[in-house]
């Protein structure tokens, strides 16, 4: 055997072929297990220059059991030399797997492991050393350190198994070195895992803690965010040093909740922060951070926060800051009341404007300061219902020489506006009674206005009484008595303008302007519905006397001209009274075919702008009872264009517009329709399902005419009447709705946003509450899917709130509902019109979709972004683009690497058929 080892260096001599050296080890492979052998196999392994033979030795080296080697340091020596010299990347593979396998048995290979793995850029040897470094036990210093500055280069494959091997490490250097995986440039679930292998170390170092949460600011995966908030929950103990990082993680993600509730739980304990958090409100841009900062803050003793949400920019900001300076305004007045009077002078926003001065009126007993401010808020208000409000607290103010003249600045224009509340005037009107006698413009002018104000004959007399308690200067209100005379000249001679026709006379000889409109007043005094002139008081009361005498004769009068000739003469000349022309009205009514007289008897009363409480009973009473159309019309239209001008109007016909009402009406008229088909399709059931046979009530035609109100809101939230829903006035009113859009009530609930919104939640509410199949609620369904559009397009692209967004979604599974009873073979290959903004969630548990039906429906009509999806599309565009400008080649490469590169996304499932055909057909044509 000596002598076959001593010819092992001839036998695989350079000087051979590589062959003839091949089969010479081969031969000797025998021989070459010997302690001797082995000695000569690694120093030809180290000193051999063909890859080929250095290859082989190196394989039978390996191939040698480790434990039939007495001299391990020759061998080892020999893997090193090859692992970290070697210039063929095989060789050091092989080699430096066998390190790894017996670097838990010999520590010095650990030292060799860490240089090849921190040196060697072949990833495969990386990984065989990584597997050793493994399986070394423990590790040494010279190896942690060198991990700190392989983990930031290392390649992709390697990261897995580097966060295993540096996670059971001894503090610090596991935890620090942990923190290099949580680098936004590393994988979403290798910086997820170092942030839950860091959570389970107990004690972390303060530096290490500051890392994390700059991470936070810095990460964009929601998962990674969460589970760094999750750690620093779990901590007993954070420096303030990581509260600087919390303060750029708050400005980053201003709306998360999780690290909202964390920071706020710590603020507790260090209450010497809340003033950097201050600090914090006033640095920011993030609306919601200061809104959740002032929720946070709202027990701290910092009066500048209120100060700076007042004067902040964003009206969120303001607005979060109203119940906190509710709270505090109380134990800060001094300091909050300016700032909240300015910011009630500069807030452009009416509701916000009307809250703080909410808080300035609730202060109870104000200060002369407060009362100053209330007064000259009152004066600079240009709303008219927050201005009413700050007048009412102004009434109370005590009169000062100081601001007398802004107080009647004030009244002045309460008087003087028609906007305000008849309650408010009349607290001016009591506060105007404490003033006395001056030479003051501003109290003459109130003086006027609260005559020039009065709306009708009653509030002229009361200012008149009021008038007559004060050393009024009547020579001074000649001219204004002069107009509210000819004003309410259809009122002679109620009081109080009998009263002024004497008075007026008097100064008559004094004043010119008098004198020349004496005739005037003389003839239009004596020429009212009562009386024409006195020369004529004796014809006055003869009208209606003749008129039944005509009636009961044969003569030409008696026919309809004769009767409207002798009407129109005693309109023209004023010779009937007021109380005849009712009574003619009432006669008129109870009589057949009267009615182009009652036409010419409603013209004349809306001329002259007859409108009593009287008329307006007999008008109701005859629409309640008459059964002639043409009168009813007449009558309706009377009552619709003058009714309002009477104030009792509006109670009487809602008095009428009852359900007991409507079921007499519908037992003694015929139906507007006798017949009804049943739905075929969906178009059918929307337009042609509505039920109503009495749509036609007079009654609701003069409720539909008056502005709504309250009036919808309080009917269809009525219980609902033991009767078929067509025949209810809920369904009566929403039909109204739903067909008219240019009427009253069209108007005032589409045309408005707040009233808007409103109702359509209001209508959604109920109809969840009327049992399935329920004729009405079928009719709302309807109405609500088809105002939706209008409403969302009155939104101006503004979101609608999370209640609507529901509700939409409640009405369109009820629209599907009814879609999927009239083609019960309905697939989803063809939705409804589909509503915008709905709430995906409660759409998707309302109706009963399939699987394969709710992907399709999501992806068209909740589109969620996709970066492989959009990457696919524009991919698909550009192969088509090549492919128009004849670029074959290109556009062929492209659709090959699109199907190589998305084929799991939607786009690329839908258009591979085509895609597909497109490349066979390019392939065929080469």
């Amino acid at each position: 055997m000596a002598t076959d080892i001593n010819l092992f260096d001839i036998l695989v001599s350079p000087e051979r072929s590589t062959a003839d050296r091949l089969q010479a080890l081969a031969d000797m492979r025998p021989f070459l297990e010997s302690d001797e052998g082995i000695a000569k196999l690694a120093a030809a392994t180290r000193d051999e220059a063909s890859k080929e033979v250095k290859l082989a030795m190196l394989q039978m080296l390996c191939g040698i059991d480790i434990a039939r080697i007495s001299n391990h340091q020759d061998y080892i020596d020999t893997m090193a030399s090859i692992a970290c010299l070697e210039p063929e990347r095989e060789l050091r593979r092989l080699a430096t797997g066998v390190l790894a396998a017996i670097a838990a048995h010999n520590p010095e290979v650990q030292e060799i492991l860490a240089l090849t793995l921190t040196n060697d850029l072949d990833t495969h040897v990386q990984m065989a050393s990584l597997h050793g470094l493994h399986n070394a036990v423990p590790k040494t210093a010279g190896t942690i350190q060198s991990l700190y500055g392989y983990i930031p280069v290392a390649p992709l494959a390697c990261k897995e198994s580097l966060l295993k091997l540096v996670a059971p490490l001894p503090l610090p250097d596991n935890a620090k070195l942990l923190l290099l995986f949580i680098n936004p440039a590393e994988r979403e679930q290798l910086r997820l895992t170092a942030v839950q292998e860091l959570a389970n170390i107990p004690s972390l170092p303060t530096e290490v803690l500051a890392g994390i949460t700059a991470a936070l600011a810095t990460d964009s995966s929601w998962k990674v965010q969460g589970a760094i908030i999750n750690l620093l929950r779990t901590r007993k103990h954070i420096d303030e040093q990581v509260f600087t990082h919390l303060f750029q993680a708050l400005q980053q993600m201003p709306d998360q909740p999780e690290l909202l509730a964390l920071v706020a739980d710590r603020l507790t304990a260090l209450a010497h922060l809340q003033p950097l958090f201050a600090n914090l409100f006033q640095q920011t841009t993030s609306a919601n951070l200061k809104m959740n900062l002032l929720s946070m803050l709202q027990n701290s003793e910092v009066p500048q926060l209120i100060i700076s949400a007042l004067q902040d920019n964003n009206p969120y900001v303001r607005e979060a800051a109203i119940p906190l300076l509710a709270y505090r305004f109380a134990q800060w007045q001094d300091q909050l009341e300016p700032v909240l009077a300015t910011a009630i002078r500069n807030e452009p926003l009416i509701a916000l404007r009307r809250a703080l001065a909410d808080i300035l009126l609730q202060t109870g007993r104000k200060s002369a300061q407060t009362e100053a401010i209330l007064t000259t808020l009152a004066l600079g208000e240009t709303d008219h219902w927050l201005k009413a409000r700050l007048a009412a607290a102004v009434c109370q103010v005590v009169v000062t020489d100081s601001n007398r003249h802004d107080l009647l600045q004030l009244f002045c224009e309460v008087m003087e506006g028609p906007w305000y509340p008849d309650t408010l005037k009349d607290q001016v009107i009591e506060r105007l009674k404490t003033f006395s006698y001056t030479d003051d413009a501003g109290f003459k002018r109130c003086l006027a206005l609260l005559l020039e104000q009065a709306k009708d004959i009653y509030e002229l007399d009361r200012s008149y009484e009021l008038l007559k308690t004060l050393k009024t200067d009547w020579e001074e209100l000649a001219p204004v008595l002069m107009r509210l005379l000819l004003r309410h000249i259809g009122s002679y001679p109620q009081a109080p303008l009998a009263d002024w026709v004497q008075l007026l006379g008097k100064m008559a000889d004094t004043q010119a302007p008098i004198r020349t409109a004496l005739p005037w007043m003389i003839q239009l005094t004596g020429a009212n519905w009562l009386l024409k002139n006195a020369e004529k008081s004796e014809q006055t009361g003869a009208f209606l006397a003749a008129f039944k005498h005509a009636l009961m004769t044969d003569s030409g009068t008696a026919s309809f001209l004769g009767m409207k000739a002798l009407i129109t003469d005693a309109w023209n000349n004023r010779t009937i009274k007021k109380a005849e022309l009712i009574e003619l009205y009432g006669m008129l009514l109870r009589m057949p075919k009267s009615t182009g007289l009652i036409q010419l008897v409603l013209g004349i009363m809306r001329e002259g702008k007859l409108v009593t409480p009287e008329l307006i009973d007999i008008s109701l009473r005859y629409i309640l009872y008459g059964q002639d159309s043409s009168t009813l019309y007449e009558v309706a239209s009377y009552l619709e264009k003058m009714g309002f001008l009477d104030l009792s109007y509006r109670h009487k016909l809602t008095d009428l517009f009852t359900q007991e009402r409507y079921n007499e009406y519908m037992v003694y008229h015929v139906p507007d329709i006798q017949s009804k088909r049943s739905a075929a399709t969906l178009n059918d059931w929307e337009y042609a399902g509505w039920g109503c046979a009495y749509n036609n009530w007079p009654i609701a035609r003069l409720v539909f005419a008056l502005e709504p109100g309250d009036l919808p809101a309080k009917l269809f939230n009525a219980p609902m009447p033991e009767l078929p829903a067509q025949n209810t006035l809920q369904y009566l009113a929403l039909e109204h709705l739903f067909r008219n859009g240019s009427g009253t009530w069209a108007k005032a609930i589409f045309k408005d946003q707040q009233q808007y919104g409103a109702f359509l939640l209001m209508l959604a509410n109920r109809y969840q509450q009327l049992p399935a199949g329920d004729a009405l609620g079928d009719r709302m369904v309807v109405t609500f899917w088809r105002k939706w559009y209008d409403y969302t397009s009155l939104l101006n692209k503004l979101p609608v709130s999370p209640e609507l967004s529901e509700a939409i979604s409640i009405m369109y599974a009820g629209v599907l509902t009814k879609l999927s009873q009239l083609d019960p073979e309905f697939k989803g290959k063809q939705y409804p019109d589909v509503p915008k903004q709905m709430n995906k969630e409660a759409l998707q548990q309302r109706w009963p979709f399939t699987t394969e039906m709710w992907e399709d429906f999501a992806y068209k009509h909740f589109p969620v972004k996709d970066p492989a999806q959009e990457a696919a599309v524009a991919l698909y565009q550009q192969a088509a683009k090549n492919l128009q400008d004849g670029k074959t080649e290109e556009g062929y490469t492209l659709l090959k690497e699109l199907l190589t590169l998305y084929p799991q996304t939607r786009f690329v499932k839908e258009k591979q058929e085509t895609i597909e055909k497109t490349i066979s057909m390019i392939e065929e044509r080469r």
